[in-house]
């Protein structure tokens, strides 16, 4: 409820200038926040929207029973009060009717980058609904990795990654959070580069085993790790499943657990641990169970069939111009 209240904070307090940069352009690219669909809107501009979770796209399937369809209209009524509701108020504010049927989701063409590995397209989808397969972005062509980086790489085993993303930045939780990531560390006996945690990791005694990075590209990184442990964001578990290594997530908020889910069900890492429950036993038994040879085995399957399909943002670019 508190990341839904400032995301309509800043769907509102951003308005103008999203209007501004929104004039003159020939459509609106809109994500799942609905940044942009309001701007669009005032402009009389066409919409391509990008929907980062499959399960998010409703379906009615004729096979269901009727406790099914009845407990599903009953969900989907308690999600209009919680989020269209107070997109419609904003919307109202900026002189704008209300969502139509389709809500955020574009009439023409939603965009899901996601592998059909992942998650296959369902043949029950309305026709505007389609799978590209991941975006990927590539490390800047002007980037090197930092010499002391390199020397911890070469200096032993592929370490393990921790890249919670904007669940490690600064905050009352971070040195709890820290602390259980390097005694878990040394109870399972490997070596990480941990990013995030920036103040935190100051306080605290590191070991030789334990390298503390900044910002460094997935794609680099994550093809000298033996395994990554991460939040469970979108991008994150993306790249983890391209990388073809096991990942133990760590939820924290909304879509994290369905990834962290993902990922147990795919059988490319354990069960999510969520942050609440979080203690180095629990993790430092997960990262052992994360170096099987069968999680490790199945994890690189999953990774070779990603990297091997079609570019998904080449399939986008052909999906919107067909569109426009």
């Amino acid at each position: 409820m508190r990341v839904m209240k400032f995301t309509f904070a800043m769907l509102e307090q951003f308005h103008p200038g999203l209007l501004e940069l929104c004039r003159g352009a020939d459509l609106v690219i809109v994500s799942h926040s609905a940044a942009g669909r309001m701007e669009a809107d005032k402009l009389g501009l066409p919409t391509v929207s990008v929907t980062l979770m499959a399960e998010a796209i409703p379906v009615k399937d004729p096979h269901d029973h009727l406790l099914k369809r009845m407990l599903m209209g009953m969900a989907g009524a308690g999600m209009g009060l919680l989020m269209t509701h107070p997109i419609d108020q904003i919307r109202k504010r900026a002189g704008l009717l209300p969502m139509g049927p389709t809500g955020i989701t574009s009439e023409k063409l939603n965009l899901i980058p996601l592998s059909p590995q992942i998650s296959p397209p369902n043949p029950l989808w309305e026709p505007r609904h389609h799978l590209t397969g991941y975006w990927f972005a590539p490390a800047p062509e002007t980037w090197t990795p930092p010499a002391d980086l390199v020397a911890f790489l070469e200096a032993g085993d592929p370490p393990v990654v921790v890249s919670l993303g904007a669940m490690a930045l600064s905050g009352e939780d971070s040195l709890e959070a820290a602390q259980i990531t390097l005694e878990a560390m040394r109870q399972a006996g490997l070596r990480a580069i941990i990013q995030g945690w920036d103040d935190a990791m100051k306080q605290l005694p590191i070991l030789p085993t334990v390298f503390h990075a900044g910002s460094i590209p997935h794609d680099w990184l994550l093809a000298h790790a033996s395994g990554l442990v991460h939040h469970g964001g979108f991008g994150t578990t993306a790249s983890g499943f391209r990388a073809g290594i096991p990942m133990l997530v760590i939820p924290h908020i909304i879509d994290q657990f369905i990834w962290g889910g993902k990922v147990a069900q795919l059988g490319v890492g354990p069960q999510p641990i969520s942050r609440p429950k979080l203690k180095a036993e629990n993790m430092a038994a997960a990262l052992s169970e994360m170096q099987s040879l069968a999680m490790r085995q199945k994890a690189a399957e999953l990774g070779a069939a990603i990297r091997s399909e079609p570019d998904g943002v080449a399939e986008a670019v052909r999906l919107i111009e067909g569109m426009v």
